[in-house]
This record gives structure tokens, C-alpha cells and sequence, in this order.
């Protein structure tokens, strides 16, 4: 019955007996505080938000593997005749150049006429020269005046531009293996560098079951032999896929389940469930649903939030 129709009836009554008069004045004070507790009631709070809107991206999906740095290339500088060192013109650590001269040498008969004749330069001396350029890892003759006879290693020379990574891959993984493929390594202070896939040695480690593949590091840095790397080698299709910032995506305890909260306005979000793909420490690919690029989720603020809630976007 509508209170038009309750109010007529009252009326018509209150002609006939004046004391329904305060029933009516009740009547109205109720329906009048019941319209207030409505209206305070039905205004839920806002949650503040900040949102993002998804990109359209490649995300890599990397296998980690265990390198190491080699240098193939390794010189052994022998005395090429017995006698005295007369001149040494590096030290231990030195990067030299192709044909830079590094010691001096006389035979022991002309090392003892020199010595009686200073001011004389008849007296003839082998010079020894660095086959290529490198660096001297190490020196077994620091000072001129001391005897070695032939054959004697005197110093050691690693060809600086012939260093290798030596990566060990799983058998497994030898499908992602292609030659000329690059692969990012991160060294031991947490900075990249590039190395190109090379070589594939004819070998397996009986224990780990790994093939020792070779890369070209592309470095102008000196890089040590033996340093332990990790190599993050691409296996994905390189496809282009819907991208998130990784804190818009929410997950249950098991992480069974993964969605977003997605905006249907400036003022709703709603619940969206989303299977996920690649995922890096700041980025996630959303496989399904597809969403328009004009789209936005809340990056921050979405954590408990229910299936549809009233949100005021915050400005960055």
C-alpha cells in the first residue's frame, strides 16, 4: 500500500476522532529518521588507488646457466739461448703490444766482453718481442744480470682478444642452441655484458650431463680468467604479448589462481581474472583475456580489495 494511500485513509479518520492526530505526527517523525540511516548507510568509502595502463611488448623467457671465462690463446716467452738477461722492459700485469720488446739477451761470452768494455757496442744481444698484443700474467725474470739457460719460460702472454665464455648446458636445452645466438652475462658486481654463441666442443661431462658450448665476449673491459658468470640464454618465440608493471597482478595463497583489478570507469574497479606468461622481477605478460590498450589497473592499493569496488584514482 503506498503512503498516499495510508495518509487518505488517516485523513478521512481524523474527522471523525482528532486524537489519530499524533499518530500521524509519530508516524512522519519514523519514516523521516529511516530516509537519513538510508542514505549514510548506502555511500560505502572510497579506496585511493594509482593506476597503470598495459603495453604491448616482448618478454623474454630465460634459461640460467654456469659460465666461465677462458683465454685460448696463451703464450709461453722461452730464452731463446743460455746467458744473461741484459734488459727487461715490463713488469707482471703489463698489457703490451704486438712486436713491443720485453727482454734483451747476450750469450755468456758476450755479456762478460761487455762488462770489461762499457763504453763498447760490438757486442751483439737477442731481443725477444711479444708475438701479439696481450697482457703479461706472468714474469719469471723481473731483473736484467740474471742467467737462464735456453728453453726457460720467462714470462707468459694472454691474447687479450681471444677470450671465451665456456658455458656449461644441460643436454636438454641444446635445442635453444643456434649459432651466432646472443645470450646476456651478468658478472659477479651485477653488470651485463653480451657474448655471441660459438662453438659447440664434441664432448659431455660424464657426471653432469652438460656439452661445453663456447661464446664471443663483445667487452673492451679486462675480464679475468676463471671468473664464475651467469649466462641468461633466451628460449622464447619472441612474440609480441600484452605487458603489466608485475604489481598490478594479485594472487591467492596457492598461487593457483592470478588477477587484476581492472577500471570500468574513474570510480569502479572490478575483479578480472588473467593467465600469465613470461614474467621478469618488474614485468608480467597477460596471455588472456585481451584487453584494449586504453585500459588501466590499479598498480597500488589493490591488495584485499574485493570483486567491485569504489576506488578515487590518486595523481602520480
Amino acid at each position: 500500500m503506498s503512503k498516499n494511500i495510508v495518509f487518505n485513509i488517516l485523513y478521512k479518520q481524523l474527522k471523525a476522532n482528532h486524537k489519530l492526530w499524533l499518530l500521524v505526527f509519530i508516524l512522519g517523525i519514523f519514516n523521516s529518521c529511516k530516509n537519513n540511516m538510508e542514505e549514510q548507510i548506502d555511500v560505502p568509502p572510497k579506496v585511493q588507488v594509482q593506476t597503470t595502463h598495459l603495453s604491448k611488448g616482448y618478454l623474454p623467457d630465460y634459461i640460467e646457466l654456469t659460465g666461465k671465462t677462458i683465454y685460448l690463446n696463451k703464450s709461453s716467452l722461452a730464452a731463446p739461448i743460455s746467458g744473461y738477461v741484459t734488459n727487461v722492459t715490463v713488469r707482471q700485469g703489463d698489457e703490451v703490444l704486438k712486436d713491443q720488446l720485453l727482454f734483451e739477451m747476450q750469450t755468456p761470452e758476450a755479456f762478460l766482453m761487455q762488462k770489461k768494455d762499457k763504453e763498447s757496442n760490438v757486442y751483439g744481444s737477442v731481443k725477444i718481442y711479444a708475438p701479439e698484443k696481450g697482457r703479461l700474467i706472468s714474469l719469471n725474470v723481473v731483473n736484467k744480470g740474471v742467467y737462464v739457460d735456453k728453453g726457460v719460460i720467462m714470462s707468459t702472454l694472454l691474447a687479450t682478444n681471444d677470450l671465451k665464455l665456456q658455458i656449461n648446458l644441460p643436454f636438454e636445452y641444446n635445442r635453444w642452441f643456434k649459432m651466432g645466438k646472443k645470450c646476456d652475462v651478468e658478472l659477479p658486481d651485477n653488470t651485463y655484458i653480451t657474448a655471441v654463441l660459438s662453438k659447440v666442443l664434441p664432448q659431455i661431462d660424464e657426471t653432469s650431463q652438460t656439452i661445453k658450448v663456447l661464446a664471443d665476449i663483445n667487452t673492451k673491459q679486462f675480464i679475468p680468467e676463471n671468473m664464475i658468470v651467469k649466462v641468461l640464454l633466451d628460449k622464447s618465440d619472441k612474440h609480441k604479448g600484452q605487458i603489466l608493471p608485475k604489481q598490478c597482478l594479485q594472487t591467492d595463497a596457492l598461487m593457483s589462481q592470478f588477477w587484476v583489478m581492472r577500471l570500468l570507469n574513474d570510480s569502479i574497479a572490478v575483479r578480472t581474472f588473467v593467465e600469465v606468461g613470461n614474467q621478469s622481477h618488474q614485468q608480467v605478460e597477460i596471455i588472456s583475456p585481451i584487453f584494449e590498450l586504453n585500459d588501466y589497473f590499479i598498480s597500488e592499493g589493490a591488495y584485499g580489495l574485493g570483486d567491485t569496488v569504489l576506488v578515487e584514482i590518486l595523481k602520480n
